[in-house]
């Protein structure tokens, strides 16, 4: 698991941008979990129930207690670091009061793994360097567990930010050292915890690569990677069911000029932002690059996309928080029976760009 761990850890160094939001954090888990493991390891080294030899050095019972305090005081704090994860990840920004629950249980366990140094809280060593769980010994997993849940209920919360595969992935790192690391709990011979925690930690780091690949970075719709993706999915389908809607944004180059690209992202983030709000999650939305967006749903149905990019209309019409109007033309098509796919497109195109001249001649 550590080699695994090395491995990725080197990888996420130089292959992930750690100034982005949560590539920093994901490498801090992975640092976390490496030395986790290698404490479980030498733990293990010098308990004599897995190595009788130990039992008669007894130098080496002061050793186990520091090693033991060590992991003990950091079980909470890989879902610590994934707590802050998450939110950088949805960029939900971090409260005050967010902070401390986060960190409340961990500063716990910490005092807790300190005191059983000698007060055997946590755990006992025994004189012949032999293991054993404390009588207070629940009080950490209960720590690890709670924040855990507090990241599972918070992904939860986020479910309308989160594109499902987002949401699947988050929720199986958090929910994996849950379920494996029960078998610990129950049999204390069986090490899983940490490798649970390797095992999705790993799962994390493919999934942001993929996520990275195939999202947006400005408005964090699917881009242009997920719409060929997409399109090749499509391309296997027998009959053809897909409803396409291109977009050009409007303006978007006098928005620049005058107020500066700054104001331009910010238009094209408004659009991004209104189009999640109205659409479900089993429309993808994507954003192919510079002004121009789509939206894609596996159906024959062109009603439901209507009056959702109708009522998109609506809002941005509504919205004057900025000193410049965020519009766009748009065309709809649908697949008819025998059509080819690429025609449904081309025939989309057409329908947007005829939209968009429409406009010009009124203005």
């Amino acid at each position: 698991m550590c080699l695994m761990l090395l491995l990725t850890l080197l990888v996420a160094y130089f292959k992930l941008d750690r100034c982005r939001a949560g590539h920093g954090l994901l490498v801090a888990i992975i640092i976390v979990i490496m030395g986790l493991l290698a404490l479980e390891v030498t733990s293990v080294a010098i308990d004599s129930r897995f190595n009788p030899e130990v039992a008669a050095h007894d130098w080496l019972v002061p050793w186990a207690r520091l090693v033991n305090s060590l992991g003990f005081a950091l079980v909470p704090v890989p879902g610590l670091l994934l707590w802050f994860f998450v939110h950088r990840w949805t960029g939900t920004a971090m409260q005050g009061w967010a902070i401390a629950i986060g960190a409340f249980p961990v500063i716990c366990n910490i005092i807790l793994s300190l005191l059983s140094f000698n007060g055997g809280i946590l755990f006992e060593i025994a004189p012949d360097n032999r293991y054993s769980r404390g009588p207070w010994f629940a009080l950490s997993p209960l720590a690890f567990y709670c924040g855990q849940m507090l990241t599972v209920f918070f992904i939860f919360r986020q479910f309308r930010e989160l594109k499902r595969e987002e949401t699947i992935l988050l929720a199986v790192t958090a929910a994996l050292p849950m379920l494996i690391g029960a078998i610990q709990l129950v049999h204390a011979t069986i090490l899983t915890i940490w490798s649970s925690w390797a095992i999705s930690t790993v799962i994390l780091f493919v999934g942001v690569m993929v996520c990275n690949a195939e999202t947006d970075e400005l408005t964090r719709l699917d881009n242009r990677t997920a719409f060929r993706n997409a399109i090749h999915v499509a391309r296997t389908m027998n009959p053809l069911r897909l409803c396409v809607a291109m977009i050009d944004m409007d303006g978007l180059k006098a928005i620049n000029d005058r107020y500066g690209h700054h104001a331009g992202d910010d238009a094209i983030r408004t659009l991004a932002a209104t189009m999640r709000l109205v659409f479900d999650r089993k429309t993808r939305l994507m954003r192919l690059g510079g002004d121009e967006f789509a939206v894609l749903e596996f159906s024959d149905d062109p009603a439901a996309i209507y009056e959702k990019l109708c009522n998109v209309e609506e809002r941005l019409a509504q919205h004057n928080a900025m000193p410049y109007r965020v519009a766009f033309s748009y065309g709809l098509a649908c697949s008819r029976e025998g059509e080819h796919l690429d025609d449904l497109l081309k025939r989309c195109d057409n329908l947007m760009y005829e939209r968009k001249r429409n406009k010009y001649r009124k203005a």
